[in-house]
């Protein structure tokens, strides 16, 4: 895997994303393709969560 540093704007973005989770539990949202930072939401559907749960690898 190669190491690709963010943009100064991907960072700044992800700053802020990680600041509002922080201080007001801002949700972050993850791109399931490659795992990267697809934003925030205020709210996420059960529905999602579920699916997000479901999706990460299980080794029992």
């Amino acid at each position: 895997m190669d190491f690709r540093p963010l943009a100064e704007a991907e960072r700044r973005q992800l700053i802020t994303a990680l600041r509002g989770h922080a201080d007001r539990g801002v949700a972050l949202l993850i791109d399931s393709k490659d795992t990267s930072y697809a934003g925030t939401a205020e709210e996420v559907p059960d529905e999602q969560v579920v699916a997000a749960v479901k999706s990460v690898p299980c080794h029992y």
